[in-house]
């Protein structure tokens, strides 16, 4: 019941986080996929990326969201400007031969680099929450890395005035193992 009047609270434009945490096999992902369903019935988009304990590339579950939502080269909505575009194919690279006419962004200073790839993914999530409102999730948040744990607590600031819910499932017991997540927590 809260998970859904806060997803009603982000679908009427006021951006909320939704932190679920409990132990293995309590029911954390089985509440998403219920979240998921109310959210795609009353209208909404959910964009979901795993995360897993082997690791994987920087950033691995928005790239699953991107892979997802821009595939085939759809833009699913409204046209992304192309610097907003050329961020997210950095995340996921596979995309590009779909965006031929492309070129990357101007490389900057690391933590600048950073910091704009962040806003262009708060710009990649106002723009699909303008067509219709947007749940946005990371499963198994305890396995992220510290850089997909910083975006979404980027985006947990910057999307307030957006209609997009986001959400992350973690577990408590192993918040010890997950330095990343225990520190962004």
């Amino acid at each position: 019941n809260e998970a859904r009047e806060l997803w009603g609270k982000a679908a009427g434009g006021q951006g909320q986080t939704l932190l679920i945490s409990g132990e293995p096999g309590i029911g954390k992902t089985r509440l998403m996929r219920e979240l998921a369903t109310h959210v795609e019935v009353t209208g909404g988009r959910v964009l979901v990326g795993t995360c897993y304990a082997e690791g994987g590339a920087p950033y691995a579950p928005f790239a699953q969201i991107v892979r997802r939502t821009l595939g085939k080269g759809s833009q699913n909505g409204h046209p992304l400007p192309e610097f907003v575009l050329a961020d997210l194919l950095s995340l996921a690279p596979d995309l590009k031969p779909y965006y031929p006419e492309l070129s990357p962004n101007p490389p900057l200073e690391p933590q600048a680099e950073q910091q704009r790839l962040f806003e262009n993914v708060v710009a990649f999530c106002g723009t699909l929450s303008e067509e219709s409102p947007v749940l946005l999730v990371l499963d198994d948040a305890h396995w992220a890395d510290s850089g997909s744990l910083s975006m979404l607590r980027h985006l947990a600031r910057r999307t307030r005035r957006n209609r997009v819910l986001l959400m992350a499932t973690y577990r408590e017991v192993e918040l010890n193992e997950a330095r990343p997540f225990h520190e962004v927590m």
